[in-house]
């Protein structure tokens, strides 16, 4: 049984997987251009967030072929991918905390991530229970 029924009380769950998609993929994009121009960043840690938003934008694009091709046998592949992702951002997280470089823009960006990728998981998995 589908957690939710709809997306936003009106439109479909398959409209709001599209909508988790394509905000996924501005997301990305924006950390990618914040991790490339912070300089306080030294090169492992820049390399282990390039590796998390590589990992992201594989599960976004599984996630989009899943939904673009009506195959939802492909949604638990994205909710695992997506997962392993925010392990990785989290990791990386950790550690910048952990050498002390952590502002209070790092930790709300944490949080939020946290949140989405919780609605990612929850819209998607309701879209997967009522599609199979």
């Amino acid at each position: 049984m589908p957690l939710f029924r709809r997306f936003f009380l009106c439109f479909s769950l398959r409209s709001g997987a599209l909508t988790i998609a394509y905000s996924g993929l501005v997301i990305i994009i924006i950390d990618s251009i914040c991790t490339i121009y912070n300089t306080k960043f030294c090169g492992e840690i820049k390399i282990m967030r390039i590796i998390s938003t590589i990992w992201n934008v594989l599960s976004e694009i599984v996630l989009l072929t899943a939904v673009y091709r009506e195959n939802p046998n492909l949604l638990p592949v994205h909710l695992v991918t997506c997962l392993c992702g925010l392990i990785l951002e989290m990791s990386s997280h950790m550690i910048i905390a952990g050498i002390g470089l952590s502002d209070s823009f790092l930790i709300g960006y944490a949080f939020f991530a946290i949140g989405y990728v919780s609605a990612d998981l929850m819209i998607v998995l309701s879209y997967y229970h009522s599609e199979v």
